[in-house]
């Protein structure tokens, strides 16, 4: 019996070391995205101070969410499909839900030029320390490098999240 014990652990130990594949994190479809690219994401979205976050599955990085046909994306209204899950989104978003949903837009990246940094704030900096422009997204400050400017909304669901978080 012990000898059964024995042979049936090491079997267990082969198969679960390499038998079958681990399951890896998801990757982060930002990674390789470009500035401008039409993108679909999985997520869900985030309560920031003045705008409205969006954390994608496998990602660091927020992205900050806005309409086509917002003032500043230069993008026309005429482009965001208005459906029942777009106003699904906005119901649910404008009473302080937390809602997972699919989104297809264009998105934005913010870039630092080379000579410059970036602080807290979005502010660049020169190598004196002045500042000579902004980089990212959200207000007040622009410290998001993401924005997306949503096209479509899909599988749109409020979402209860263990207390606390």
């Amino acid at each position: 019996m012990v000898m059964k014990s024995a042979w049936l652990l090491f079997v267990l130990s082969l198969v679960s070391v390499g038998g079958f594949p681990q399951e890896q994190p998801p990757s982060c479809p930002l990674e390789n995205a470009k500035d401008g690219q039409t993108i679909t994401v999985r997520g869900r979205t985030l309560d920031e101070p003045h705008d409205l976050g969006f954390a994608v599955a496998g990602c660091d990085d927020v992205i900050i969410l806005t309409f086509a046909g917002d003032q500043d994306t230069n993008i026309g209204a005429a482009e965001l499909r208005r459906d029942r899950s777009l106003k699904n989104f906005e119901k649910f978003t404008r009473h302080g839900k937390v809602v997972g949903a699919t989104l297809t837009g264009k998105l934005e990246i913010a870039t630092i030029p080379p000579g410059t940094t970036k602080d807290g704030m979005g502010f660049l900096r020169d190598a004196s320390g002045k500042i000579v422009g902004t980089s990212g997204f959200g207000h007040p400050s622009r410290m998001f490098k993401y924005r997306l400017v949503m096209l479509s909304v899909s599988d749109v669901k409020s979402l209860k999240l263990p207390n606390g978080h």
